[in-house]
């Protein structure tokens, strides 16, 4: 019926919502211990006041008390109370108190076995009502944090586009070549966010996350003949620095693309991240034509260079550029 099924869903969410309300008891072992012990006394007290009204079922009042000790404080606490329980049982409620039988015996069996069986089901139920809280933690956290990179991509966007208007009114004749600029820097960030924000990778190594950045761009740029090798060790970064810094690579791998290989040449682009004391080293080195005829327009003041230069001092870093068979980008930053 479904009325029954109503019952049955508010009786789960009411379990769900003391289990999580509890959740801060179960952190404190000592406060949960007192909570369980004033839980069992207060089921022994019943019970023994009860007399001989319940001989027939012995435990009646126990149970509930070893129940509501495992929700509280935990499978340790609920474990305590059990056994206080079962010797309490034993020797004030299961006849005879002072010899034994198979009856009795076979009444204590029972008792543990049932003991087991809740303690078991509401462990599984605390674990479960933690991995749920922590989970939902997460997802809070992630939340404010894509919402702060929002808004600061939009404030990156906006500004890409000053800049790439500053472009278009020094040079009208450029205006295709720009705004294909912006395009590519847009798609580039859209699938960027797509590998960060991704639940299924969000604690893959460094190394994956970059070597599949490289390939998104490689291919955004139509550079399928040029190999990048992505060096870096096991770190972690803060995802808002991790962001600025793709940003920052993706910059550079497309400088080297445009400025270092032409007419389709093949090469190789290795990316370096080293631990130097209290900092970080990128590296970003090709071996195309190096820092000659027009590949100094690659460093000179343009768009690209702007936007690579506003990273690197997002990050605490200034790009030093050195040529020697090809071209290097190398940058310190505050780990």
């Amino acid at each position: 019926m479904w009325w029954a099924c109503c019952i049955e869903n508010a009786s789960c969410a009411m379990t769900y919502r003391l289990a999580e309300a509890t959740r801060w008891l179960r952190t404190h072992p000592w406060l949960g211990y007192a909570v369980g012990l004033g839980i069992f006394a207060f089921g022994f007290l019943l019970r023994f006041a009860a007399g001989g009204l319940l001989d027939d079922v012995p435990f009646i009042t126990l149970f509930p008390a070893i129940l509501v000790a495992a929700l509280l404080g935990g499978l340790h606490v609920g474990l305590t109370v059990a056994i206080l329980s079962g010797v309490a049982a034993r020797f004030f409620f299961v006849t005879p108190q002072n010899g034994w039988t198979w009856t009795g015996a076979l009444t204590m069996a029972l008792f543990c076995v049932t003991a087991a069986i809740q303690l078991f089901v509401i462990d599984a139920l605390n674990r479960a009502v933690d991995r749920l809280s922590d989970e939902r933690d997460h997802v809070q956290v992630l939340f404010r944090e894509l919402q702060h990179r929002v808004a600061n991509n939009m404030a990156f966007i906006a500004s890409l586009l000053r800049l790439q208007r500053r472009a278009v009114e020094a040079h009208p004749e450029t205006g295709a070549a720009v705004l294909d600029d912006a395009d590519q820097r847009l798609q580039t960030m859209a699938r960027m966010h797509r590998r960060l924000y991704d639940p299924a990778i969000t604690d893959q190594p460094l190394t994956a996350y970059l070597e599949g950045l490289v390939k998104d761009i490689l291919d955004a740029t139509g550079a399928r003949n040029i190999l990048c090798v992505v060096e870096v060790p096991p770190v972690k970064l803060e995802l808002s620095r991790l962001v600025t810094l793709s940003l920052l690579i993706n910059e550079l791998i497309t400088n080297a693309v445009k400025h270092g290989f032409q007419g389709g040449e093949p090469g190789t682009i290795t990316i370096r991240l080293d631990r130097q004391a209290q900092n970080y080293v990128l590296a970003v080195t090709d071996n195309g034509r190096g820092l000659t005829g027009d590949r100094h327009v690659g460093i000179a003041p343009t768009l690209g260079m702007t936007i690579i230069r506003s990273l690197a001092t997002q990050l605490g870093g200034d790009i030093q550029w050195s040529s020697d068979a090809g071209t290097t980008a190398r940058m310190v930053f505050p780990a």
